[in-house]
């Protein structure tokens, strides 16, 4: 994305900055603290080029005309849109990239030694919970998310239950195939785990936990088998959804693999 009239942080106090110049080098912002510049936002005007790429990202259509999107650099930071607009965190395919459900995660969900059929369940069941949290937030008014949207005065709107739900389901269609290409390199990190030497683990490692790596790796073996992760998932979310209007959660499913 193009801006126009921007000018390096390093040049902002009128002539080249040195981070190294006490023999280390200094954040950013404490050198801007230095020069007087902690105070002083620098608006950064995006390009028409930059507001096309921008508008395709989220409407896919040829408007003609545009409005003005600024960017607000402080030291540290990037604020969000213009002015008084809501918390990056609170527009859906921005703030919430990857987000949705990282709360939903059990803390050993990358742990390779872990189950993927187990992961898979976890998986479901997080994309699950929050579909309900969504419908409900919206049912009862406690849930408010936006949409950046340039054929609006304010340039953004309130997200609809189904815009929510479809980052939702974007997200929950990535996670599964990410789940899948770990499975296959799990997998072969586990096999090298058991077949390697004592020299092979990391310092400090003892017999115990080699004997453990190569019980754990014969004991999941069947999981190299395992294929299809993601469209598996994918079609025991369909079903869910298919099914949550009649039944809420109780119907919900975990045997996925």
């Amino acid at each position: 994305m193009q801006t126009n009239n921007v000018e390096s942080s390093y040049s902002l106090a009128g002539g080249c900055i040195d981070i190294f110049a006490q023999g280390s080098p200094k954040k950013v912002s404490e050198v801007l603290k230095e020069q007087g510049l902690a105070e002083c936002p620098v608006k950064v005007e995006i390009s028409r080029e930059g507001l096309d790429a921008y508008k395709q990202m989220f409407q896919h259509d040829n408007q003609e005309d545009f409005k003005s999107l600024n960017l607000r650099l402080m030291p540290g930071e990037m604020a969000w849109g213009n002015e008084g607009w809501p918390d990056i965190d609170e527009f859906l395919g921005w703030g919430t990239s990857w987000k949705m459900m990282a709360d939903k995660m059990p803390q050993n969900y990358n742990d390779i030694f872990v189950s993927v059929k187990d992961k898979a369940a976890a998986l479901l069941k997080g994309y699950a919970e929050r579909y309900d949290e969504i419908v409900k937030g919206y049912e009862n008014g406690t849930r408010v998310r936006y949409v950046v949207d340039m054929d609006t005065e304010s340039l953004y709107r309130k997200a609809t239950l189904e815009e929510d739900l479809e980052y939702l389901r974007t997200e929950f269609e990535e996670r599964a195939g990410s789940l899948e290409a770990a499975n296959k390199r799990d997998c072969k990190f586990r096999e090298a785990h058991a077949k390697s030497t004592m020299d092979g683990f990391p310092y400090g490692s003892s017999i115990r936990e080699v004997l453990r790596y190569g019980t754990l790796y014969r004991s999941m073996k069947d999981e190299e088998n395992i294929t299809d992760i993601r469209q598996k998932l994918v079609d025991a979310a369909s079903l869910f959804v298919s099914q949550y209007r009649e039944s809420g959660l109780s119907r919900l499913n975990l045997q996925v693999l």
